[in-house]
């Protein structure tokens, strides 16, 4: 099935749609992130402690493996500074939840804007992954955002089509 069918079948508004509101919700669950860490710098350390505290209690490897990469997250937390990560943190949601916003409603003029943020953060996604290729949860974000890429390019082809009729 070539590119251009499968954008023109029933599915794909669903799953574009479904694409671009996690988007959002990643975009909400980072803005509320940074605005705790604005409103109480220690409550990263405490719920990665917590973490931890309850991973390692129980046996497997599965909670080892939780319990080491969040004590890791925390130091390297702890080491690089909570100022970039809150700022970081705020700014990347706020530019996601208008990006959304701006999808949903179709403002077919926002699309190239949103491609090229998304890239831009993606581009971001694999520098970090290059520094540390062991981060799984970094492997599944970047998946998810090469997929929400290729979902609002395929959008904004179909919106550029309709418009040209």
């Amino acid at each position: 099935m070539n590119f251009d069918k499968l954008r023109h079948s029933k599915y794909f508004e669903l799953v574009y749609r479904i694409g671009v509101i996690i988007k959002g919700l990643d975009g909400l669950a980072e803005l509320i992130a940074g605005i705790a860490l604005v409103i109480s710098p220690t409550i990263v350390h405490t719920v990665l402690t917590s973490i931890v505290g309850e991973a390692s209690e129980h046996h497997g490897r599965t909670f080892h493996f939780i319990a080491e990469y969040v004590a890791r997250l925390d130091h390297d937390l702890a080491k690089s500074g909570l100022l970039f990560l809150t700022v970081f943190l705020i700014g990347h949601g706020v530019v996601k939840l208008v990006l959304v916003y701006c999808l949903l409603r179709r403002f077919v003029h926002a699309y190239p804007y949103a491609l090229a943020v998304l890239v831009l953060f993606l581009v971001y996604q694999i520098y970090v992954l290059v520094q540390d290729p062991s981060s799984i949860g970094m492997w599944l974000f970047t998946l998810l955002d090469i997929a929400i890429i290729w979902l609002v390019w395929g959008e904004y082809k179909d919106l550029q089509e309709k418009m040209v009729k």
